[in-house]
């Protein structure tokens, strides 16, 4: 009941910044931190920043996607994660790119902007919260120990809050445009877990059965 609640919450989280950026009601104070935080671009700590941030980019989630897929396979032999991990990514990347086309939104427009494309919400973030979202909840799901467990979800969160900071510093998105890349990754993200609890209690009955006939 609280996963329906609060993905009741998201939902209507969306909508409502959807509407303020159709009406144009937040452009100023968007705009206002945009070429605030795109001052500090050049500082040293920043180059950091934004290399982790590229994690989020096209190169670094094919890669880790890739990776990981192996991995679950060659180690936990479980197909079932690899193919659940890709089709997290391949619906975040298609779904972005329709949300982007159909809100249409300008991308900031500062001296170094070199993104394509529109701007809301920010495909660096919603399809990296789905592929490293789906890859904590794995590994948190074969964790031994609770302190593993929270050590694996506050990476994680400092991860994606890397890459979503490394965007806005890169000047090549709003911060409205990294919160809604956070909430419609993360509505796609429940959904994808939901659908993978639902996969897994299938198979562990089908084995069960199969036990028992055995």
């Amino acid at each position: 009941m609280k996963k329906y609640y609060f993905a009741s919450l998201l939902t209507l989280a969306l909508i409502l910044l959807i509407i303020f950026i159709k009406a144009n009601t937040i452009s100023v104070i968007d705009t206002t931190i945009g070429k605030g935080l795109y001052t500090l671009h050049d500082q040293p700590l920043v180059s950091f920043i934004k290399w982790v941030g590229m994690l989020g980019s096209t190169v670094g989630i094919v890669t880790v996607l890739f990776v990981s897929m192996l991995l679950f396979i060659i180690f936990q032999r479980n197909v079932k994660a690899a193919v659940i991990l890709f089709l997290s990514v391949l619906i975040g990347n298609v779904g972005n790119k329709l949300l982007k086309a159909l809100i249409g939104r300008e991308r900031p427009t500062f001296p170094e902007h070199i993104e394509d494309g529109f701007s809301f919400p920010s495909g660096h973030v919603m399809v990296g919260l789905l592929l490293f979202g789906m890859i904590a909840y794995y590994l948190v799901r074969v964790s031994q120990t609770i302190k593993v467990k929270q050590t694996i979800l506050i990476c994680t969160s400092l991860l994606l809050m890397i890459i979503g900071f490394s965007r806005l510093l890169e000047g090549e998105h709003f911060l409205t445009d990294v919160i809604g890349g956070f909430i419609t990754g993360g509505l796609v993200l429940m959904g994808m877990i939901s659908i993978d609890q639902v996969l897994h209690t299938k198979i562990e009955r089908r084995k069960g059965k199969n036990d028992v006939a055995l």
